[in-house]
């Protein structure tokens, strides 16, 4: 699978690591993973920097809902992106989808989120 998942139990984090590309399949069952093994109120760090996909806006909306339907969405731990210097605009838009619901925000710099998930949350 092109995304792998490295939890940290005791600091409750995940780093995700997306390579190559990325289907709305593999999406799917990152987050069923997240839910499934009760890590939905952890810190994220997802890293897309390396990754590409061909998911449309509506298959971002999938997956938000998704999310939104575990019985711990309203838990959800705050998420930082990390994209190239050009950006993703997956990212971007799913930050804006969910933003609402839990702080997001998307980085360059791998030092950056993880500076910001220091700060805006607590373990």
């Amino acid at each position: 699978m092109p995304i792998h998942l490295d939890v940290f139990h005791p600091n409750r984090i995940v780093v995700v690591v997306a390579r190559g590309a990325i289907t709305s399949d593999d999406a799917v069952q990152a987050v069923r993973e997240f839910v499934e093994k009760g890590m939905i109120h952890y810190r994220k760090i997802i890293d897309v920097s390396t990754a590409r996909s061909d998911m449309d806006v509506e298959q971002l909306k999938g997956l938000a809902a998704l999310i939104r339907s575990s019985p711990r969405a309203a838990n959800r731990g705050p998420l930082a992106f990390v994209v190239d210097r050009m950006g993703n605009s997956l990212a971007q838009v799913f930050a804006e989808l969910t933003e609402a619901e839990r702080p997001v925000k998307v980085f360059t710099s791998l030092s950056e989120a993880r500076r910001w998930l220091d700060e805006n949350s607590t373990v």
